[in-house]
């Protein structure tokens, strides 16, 4: 048998700017699109910061919606078909300033 021969090795390249410039162009591209995904207009923070102001929103919303149902109960107390005349006399007390003849006013002052 013959002798073995050893696979012949180039010697290594050395490495070009190209490759390096590719390498940190990929990586500043992966910068800046990572910082942009946290802290950009629609990122992560940006997206926090919405659903607190949705939650914020809906909450007015609700609290609207329960002061529309109280004034369209009390509307609804006042219609000629179901007046509630307990209600029609408290009205005419505080908007007109009536009051019976035997009755004393007391007014409390509300400090803000």
């Amino acid at each position: 048998m013959g002798s073995m021969r050893t696979p012949y090795k180039q010697p290594p390249k050395p490495k070009s700017i190209s490759r390096s410039l590719v390498t940190i162009l990929s990586f500043g591209l992966f910068l800046y699109f990572g910082y942009h995904l946290v802290h950009g207009d629609r990122g992560y923070f940006a997206r926090k910061g919405l659903d607190i102001k949705l939650a914020s929103a809906e909450q007015k919303l609700a609290q609207k919606k329960e002061d529309r149902e109280e004034l369209e109960n009390r509307v609804r107390l006042m219609r000629p078909e179901s007046l509630d005349l307990d209600l029609l006399d408290e009205r005419v007390r505080v908007v007109l300033g009536y009051m019976k003849a035997e009755e004393r006013v007391v007014v409390h002052s509300r400090l803000k």
